[in-house]
């Protein structure tokens, strides 16, 4: 089977590219003895760097319009649809399958080349920039008529799938399933070779998230000062990428304001083998999104079955995609978006070894019971029913 993925990354640094490559490589694997999985992949104007975790043998080029398509003037956003779609045309001839990834615009420009194709177009719908298209008066139509032409919508939550039926209806139920994020458990497991770091020896909390009002670092930070008034060993670090603007200012007053700001460390991104040292060092894992006053969210979190997976209690809050990567009271806590009560939470926690060890077994067990292999045979089922292709039988 040839499919055509469109995204704008195949990064380590952020959770579309991971869920790209991990996604991708897991339905190579399960199709290798059925239907052979052929791969080419169309990116954006590269913002990161493509991980050297893909294959050489991907079909892999730059043919998309740059990240910020959405927000272009009109002439502009014209131009570079068409552009767009006359450097994706050939591409999808090639397809079985059309598969947008990266959310609108760009599924757009998947949608518009697989037509003129004449194949069945796939997108996945990640959380924020699906909602945002159908609430921007400038791209609500467009958007509910670009999403209508989808064979198929992969909704990665719970949560992200009410979200976009509150604003297209429930009739539109039929054409969006819930695949839930996966994590390859294995990955988080070995400890790393990385020599000496200033966070061992430390006991510490840990966020990781892009420095950006709805990943909720200001509610976590808040509640973490709070907490580590009475603990003056806790440090606390922070993982994403710093813009150096009002809301990034905000976090490191608050932790001054507090007296913490030299307990309080921004990393700014890291390459993964240090990544995956904190996840298995940290006390708890608090990853508390916002919904954010331009109406952003966090879809999924796939941090969070990063951080079960390395053996670590979670804490992430209600009303996101959270609610579908923790099992509460089990692998971690949920709390209420307030300080409050993500200051309680994380109190527990931190005050209770034994519980913070249980959830850490219990996340690892939940996170190998969340395999890319179970997203990719539900998603390559999704392939052959709007191929309509029977299930296919194993190779001799």
């Amino acid at each position: 089977m040839k499919v055509l993925f469109l995204t704008d990354s195949l990064s380590d640094l952020d959770g579309v590219g991971r869920y790209a490559m991990r996604l991708i490589a897991a339905m190579e694997t399960e199709s290798a003895s059925t239907d052979p999985l052929e791969v080419e992949v169309l990116l954006a104007r590269k913002h990161r760097p493509t991980s050297a975790q893909v294959p050489a043998h991907w079909k892999v080029r730059v043919a998309l319009p740059p990240d910020y398509f959405f927000y272009m003037s009109p002439l502009r956003f014209w131009v570079w649809l068409g552009l767009g779609v006359a450097r994706s045309l050939g591409a999808a001839r090639r397809a079985d399958v059309v598969h947008a990834i990266k959310d609108y615009p760009h599924s757009l420009v998947a949608l518009r080349a697989a037509r003129l194709a004449g194949k069945p177009c796939v997108a996945t719908a990640h959380g924020t920039y699906t909602i945002q298209p159908l609430v921007t008066p400038r791209h609500a139509a467009r958007a509910r008529r670009t999403y209508a032409g989808f064979a198929r919508m992969i909704s990665v939550s719970r949560y992200t799938r009410g979200r976009l039926l509150e604003l297209l209806g429930a009739e539109a139920g039929e054409r969006v399933e819930v695949i839930p994020n996966a994590v390859s458990a294995e990955h988080y497991v070995a400890a790393r070779d990385i020599g000496k770091k200033p966070w061992h020896g430390q006991r510490f909390t840990l966020g990781i998230g892009e420095i950006k009002e709805r990943k909720g670092h200001h509610l976590a930070l808040a509640a973490w000062c709070r907490v580590a008034a009475g603990q003056p060993d806790l440090q606390h670090y922070i993982v994403g990428k710093g813009t150096g603007d009002p809301y990034e200012a905000e976090l490191r007053g608050l932790a001054q304001a507090a007296g913490m700001a030299e307990r309080v460390h921004f990393l700014g991104n890291i390459d993964e083998d240090d990544k995956i040292d904190l996840l298995q060092r940290a006390e708890v894992f608090v990853h508390t999104p916002v919904t954010a006053s331009d109406g952003g969210f966090e879809g999924f979190g796939i941090v969070y079955l990063e951080a079960s997976a390395a053996g670590t209690c979670v804490l992430g809050t209600l009303e996101c995609g959270a609610e579908d990567a923790i099992v509460d009271g089990v692998t971690g806590r949920l709390a209420a978006p307030d300080v409050d009560a993500v200051e309680a939470a994380l109190g527990e926690l931190l005050a209770d070894e034994a519980l913070r060890a249980r959830m850490g077994r219990a996340g690892r067990a939940h996170a190998q019971d969340s395999p890319w292999a179970e997203n990719a045979r539900k998603v390559l089922a999704i392939y052959r029913q709007v191929l309509g292709r029977p299930e296919p039988t194993e190779r001799a």
